[in-house]
């Protein structure tokens, strides 16, 4: 069986087109969803929000979308994370994530995240991948709990990532 994996970043306005389909296809119940989408495309027009990309034989598979944390300026914020179902398990979050790690190792001390606390799937995938659960809050206006992770590039770093968290995040 053949296969043609290929990663890229975000490089045109029809590969912006796919990503907002792909996005458009799974919102994972959150509030104002479309509203998010609409700004992520706007944000990644301007340069904001940085996309990677995974396609199979030519068709969008994976998107992993961040940007720098708008309020701890040390963090990049990993924003959407998302592989088509038939493509899972084959490490392609996994790969992306560590793009995204290894490109902001020179200006940033860690990566955020945040997830609704029923994935639990992606709790467990995150945290193999080296994060550690931060705080539990419901994020986004409704009642859902949702889940932060950081993980520090500076093992040491860790305790004053977890104090600047605490100066912004609703107590």
């Amino acid at each position: 069986m053949g296969f043609s994996f290929r990663f890229q970043s975000l490089e045109s306005s029809a590969q912006l087109k796919r990503l907002r389909d792909f996005l458009s296809w799974q919102d994972l119940g959150y509030p104002k969803y479309k509203e998010w989408v609409d700004k992520a495309e706007n944000e990644l027009k301007t340069g904001y929000k940085s996309a990677i990309l995974g396609s199979s034989e030519g068709k969008l598979v994976a998107d992993l979308i961040y940007q720098p944390h708008k309020n701890i300026p040390s963090l990049m914020e990993i924003k959407n994370l998302r592989v088509h179902p038939s493509f899972e398990m084959r490490y392609f979050a996994k790969f992306m994530l560590k793009q995204v790690e290894v490109d902001s190792k020179q200006n940033y001390n860690g990566l955020i995240v945040d997830t609704r606390a029923d994935r639990l799937d992606f709790i467990k995938f995150i945290s193999s991948c080296g994060f550690k659960r931060l705080v539990t809050l419901p994020l986004y206006g409704d009642a859902k709990q949702d889940i932060v992770f950081v993980k520090s590039f500076n093992p040491g770093e860790n305790k004053i990532l977890t104090s600047a968290l605490e100066q912004i995040l609703p107590q």
